[in-house]
């Protein structure tokens, strides 16, 4: 079952989302909370949240949009 996230879920994804990886996210909100993350409910977060990664591996650059 889905489970909503938080406020603070979501505030700890956006202040976290250009330092560390998707799954250290995962794993820092697992600890965090009373439910398991996963790296793909993150991930998926972050696209809802318009939250954009540099691609590539370990890049952990956050994409400004341009508008």
């Amino acid at each position: 079952m889905n489970k909503k996230w938080t406020l603070d879920e979501e505030e700890y994804l956006r202040d976290n989302v250009n330092m560390v990886t998707d799954e250290q996210i995962a794993i820092e909100l697992t600890k965090l909370g009373r439910r398991n993350v996963t790296m793909l409910s993150v991930r998926k977060k972050r696209q809802k949240l318009g939250l954009k990664k540099a691609q590539g591996r370990g890049y952990c650059k956050l994409l400004q949009k341009t508008i």
